[in-house]
């Protein structure tokens, strides 16, 4: 089937994709929110309107670059834009399933609590297939709509066996690149084991075979602009890049077999 929309946006909170020499020439549309307070990691009632609002008014929609795992939380407004019954597959070392409440006692929307927020909140979603984690799963950090199929060294992940639990023809793909091995990518978080090629693999089948109706993509090494100054910093942001280019080439191939097969 495909990815419904085509459009390339960039998502920058701080100044590390201006670091992405060959990625940044792909990036058609640009949301500056490096002025913003109180949005790593967790975001406040005043920004999480701002970033509402200025996110349903972007023109390029279909792959959203959103930096640093921090701003995952971001996947949680692009979920709301659903209009059909869908599902999320998320690639991630993590659950992101917490279930963390402010002083008041409300669950604040974080990087670590938006999968649960979305499965709370939007009566569209389906189920969410994690895909790649190596935390700890049981009972009590999951939910009976999820389906988690965790990393392992011995049992690759089967893409038809993935596939046959994604019920919906419409999708939503979320990719945290914490789920790769350090080797490949570099984040500020605990990573994963999985190799890039496992990843792009699972992602031109999804995209085969359902209509995605976006993917987003976070898991760049939160660095400041001193850093960015630094060779070793620099090497961290270019392999990144490279990841990120992987990731990217085979969305604009599923799209190019759209193209061929219209």
């Amino acid at each position: 089937m495909g990815l419904v929309n085509s459009g390339i946006c960039a998502v920058d909170f701080d100044e590390t994709y201006f670091a992405t020499t060959n990625l940044q020439n792909y990036f058609q549309e640009r949301l500056n929110f490096q002025h913003l307070k109180h949005v790593h990691l967790y975001c406040d009632p005043h920004s999480l309107q701002i970033l509402q609002k200025r996110l349903q008014l972007r023109r390029k929609k279909g792959i959203t670059f959103i930096g640093s795992g921090n701003f995952h939380y971001l996947t949680y407004f692009f979920l709301k834009e659903m209009t059909k019954p869908f599902t999320l597959v998320l690639f991630d070392n993590h659950l992101d399933l917490e279930l963390k409440t402010n002083l008041m006692g409300s669950s604040m929307l974080s990087c670590g609590t938006w999968v649960s927020h979305a499965l709370a909140n939007i009566p569209l979603l389906e189920r969410v297939v994690i895909i790649g984690p190596t935390v700890s799963v049981n009972s009590e950090n999951t939910h009976p709509r999820t389906i988690i199929f965790p990393y392992s060294k011995i049992h690759e992940i089967s893409s038809q066996q993935l596939l046959t639990t994604i019920q919906t023809k419409h999708v939503y793909i979320s990719i945290d690149k914490d789920v790769l091995h350090p080797r490949i990518v570099q984040t500020n978080w605990d990573q994963g084991l999985m190799e890039i090629e496992t990843l792009t693999t699972i992602l031109e089948q999804i995209l085969a075979k359902k209509l995605v109706e976006g993917i987003d993509i976070c898991g760049e090494a939160q660095l400041n602009p001193l850093q960015l100054l630094q060779p070793e910093c620099l090497t961290i942001v270019k392999k990144n890049e490279e990841a990120n280019l992987r990731i990217l080439q085979t969305c604009l191939k599923a799209i190019d077999r759209q193209t061929i097969g219209a």
